[in-house]
């Protein structure tokens, strides 16, 4: 329970400290409303840094699709990996503003937290702003490679964990056209798992669906996210062994949770 309050404390920013105002001219806050430039092709993988107010930074690992959709999720085993942050949608405008959320991994009893956040994207790889509501602090996000060499679909059978979930998931994968899977499979209980990844270009970035189905105690639906390919175990399921791990951070309705494949 500490290393998940720790992590909260953090990333989600569960302290009523210094509230930061936001100012639309952006002088206290450093961000600029009235920013020219872009779009800027910001579709790829993303390393973002949470810095709250008076608490040591948080860096987290996600992808931004064509669509926007950015999602991060933590890896630090000190600092509760499995969390995951959503940034309101980025398409590449120099500046941004909406809703930052927190979702909790899994099965912690902890809550989603929802404060807002202003930003410019300032060029194809930076990303910076501020975030106040619930507690305040600044973000920023840049690039990076978690892949070495091109994406590519995997194939045959392969086991699933997702991060606070007591479940091993039995998936086998099946490449359609370029570097987009498919994969079915079941789970503990039985259910019957099925789903997607659809490669966003020539990215390292796929977009997700995961849908469960099955009687009782099987809970029916779909879900969606985003996912990437990485040479990197991050949450040391497989002992750190040497491959490709596939990741998906999953909307689901009761939050979010983060699946590694190995």
């Amino acid at each position: 329970m500490l290393r998940k309050i720790t992590f909260l404390l953090s990333f989600a920013g569960l302290v009523l400290m210094g509230a930061m105002t936001f100012s639309c001219g952006g002088s206290s806050s450093g961000v600029n409303p009235s920013c020219t430039g872009g779009p800027y092709g910001i579709v790829g993988n993303w390393q973002i840094t949470v810095t709250p107010t008076g608490i040591s930074p948080v860096t987290g690992y996600g992808a931004i699709d064509s669509a926007g959709l950015a999602l991060f999720f933590d890896t630090s085993l000190s600092t509760g990996a499995g969390d995951s942050l959503e940034l309101p949608a980025l398409t590449g405008a120099c500046y941004f503003s909406g809703s930052i959320i927190s979702y909790p991994e899994p099965n912690t009893g902890s809550t989603t937290v929802t404060d807002t956040v202003q930003g410019n994207v300032t060029s194809a790889s930076a990303i910076t702003g501020t975030f106040a509501g619930v507690s305040a602090g600044t973000i920023s996000a840049v690039p990076f490679s978690p892949l070495s060499g091109a994406p590519t679909a995997l194939t045959g059978a392969k086991t699933g964990e997702m991060e606070g979930v007591a479940d091993i998931l039995s998936l086998t994968f099946s490449p359609t056209t370029g570097s987009n899977m498919n994969f079915t499979g079941t789970d503990t209980s039985k259910c019957t798992i099925t789903g997607t990844f659809t490669q966003v270009g020539t990215s390292n970035v796929f977009d997700v669906s995961y849908t469960v189905a099955g009687a009782s105690p099987c809970v029916a639906a779909t879900s969606t996210g985003i996912g990437f390919e990485s040479n990197t175990d991050y949450f040391d399921l497989n002992n750190s062994a040497a491959g490709t791990y596939l990741y998906a951070d999953i909307l689901e309705a009761s939050g979010a949770v983060v699946l590694e494949v190995y």
